[in-house]
């Protein structure tokens, strides 16, 4: 039971690692490029906004398109975009002070805001839901003598081009259990097209080793909408693939044959992008196409790592010994010896009794 929670507590860790490193990655980069534009625009506010002939408008008009791909249509009653705005605190961070206003396109998607107070301390975004997800502009800025800025909004069209869709890393976290060893796999895929990649009608396959059992896909709230599919070692993946960065994690159980183990996992790419994880002083885990790289902590637990060799196999082959087994796989070769035991005494005494029987015959 303690190790169950333990492997639990360091399943739940790793996703909610992984998810939240790639979440605050994402979002410290947001952060880092609009506070860097906001505070170079700041910069130059001496030399613009606060020059010594300030300019007398006081409204912009902000105008542009929604632009979908040639397959989607605008509704008919149009689509509502939004003026947001972005202002440094004193502390320097970039906040939101709500949105400025709203208006619906037309049935080209083009939309105008007028009569929009200048501001050359703020940072400007337009944004839009389209089937429910938010698309947004890039943040702009005010300048001096401006009467019209025209931005557009780009909604990405959705491909079938599963070619296109890279795997980028693969990280594989090696955890003993009682008569088993539990595997945890992390696939980032990058898709740096700027449409949206649907493996649906060309399902994403994933050959996984032979034998496992209980195996689960574990997704975040954005993920529920994935479709998977088992059969024969092929796990086929049908879902939309957003631009940028998606991480897919899923787990299996691998059982051992006393305390060793044979892995041997197919990939469709190079093992260069390939890692493996596995707790400290567990398991014993060897393969010729790993070098080990290190020790790492999550989690207070620390982990030891293994990096890829650069090859052009596709094919990774762990050997795994040091495994917990369990008392039954002892219990049963007990039960053998016994048996044979058995066997070889009664073996013994029935040939004594028939030796003993053909010397009464011969000396009769």
């Amino acid at each position: 039971m303690k190790h169950y929670l333990y492997q639990e507590n360091t399943l739940k860790y790793f996703e909610t690692f992984f998810c939240f490193a790639l979440s605050m990655l994402k979002q410290a980069l947001k952060r880092t490029y609009q506070l860097g534009i906001l505070t170079f625009s700041t910069a130059l506010l001496p030399f613009t906004a606060f020059s010594e002939d300030p300019p007398r408008l006081k409204n912009i008009t902000i105008k542009g398109q929604v632009s979908l791909s040639p397959a989607a249509k605008i509704p008919p009653k149009g689509l509502d975009v939004v003026l947001l705005k972005f202002v440094l605190n004193p502390e320097g961070e970039v906040t939101p002070i709500g949105p400025q206003d709203r208006v619906k396109t037309n049935s080209l998607g083009n939309y105008k805001f007028v009569k929009v107070p200048t501001d050359f301390r703020a940072g400007f975004q337009l944004g839009t839901r389209v089937e429910g997800e938010l698309y947004s502009s890039k943040i702009f800025f005010m300048k001096a003598g401006e009467k019209l800025i025209e931005k557009n909004i780009f909604i990405p069209g959705i491909s079938s081009s599963v070619e296109k869709l890279e795997t980028s890393k693969v990280s594989l976290v090696i955890e003993p259990g009682l008569g088993t060893v539990t595997v945890t796999e992390v696939l980032l895929f990058n898709n740096s097209t700027p449409d949206k990649i649907d493996t649906s009608t060309k399902l994403l396959v994933q050959k996984l080793p032979a034998g496992i059992e209980n195996f689960r896909l574990i997704g975040s709230k954005s993920l529920k909408s994935i479709k998977h599919q088992l059969k024969d070692q092929l796990l086929k993946i049908a879902y939309i693939f957003p631009t940028g960065s998606t991480q897919i994690i899923y787990q299996y159980v691998l059982p051992e044959w006393f305390g060793r183990l044979q892995i041997n996992r197919e990939f469709e790419h190079s093992l260069e992008i390939v890692e493996v994880f596995t707790p400290i002083d567990r398991l014993q885990i060897k393969s010729s196409e790993l070098f080990f790289s290190g020790k790492q902590t999550f989690n207070e637990t620390t982990f030891l790592s293994w990096k890829s060799k650069k090859s052009d196999s596709n094919r990774l082959n762990l050997n795994i010994k040091n495994v917990p087994t369990t008392s039954l796989q002892y219990a049963v070769v007990s039960v053998i010896i016994m048996i044979l035991l058995f066997g070889s005494v009664a073996l013994f005494y029935w040939q004594r009794l028939t030796k003993k029987n053909n010397i009464k015959m011969i000396n009769s």
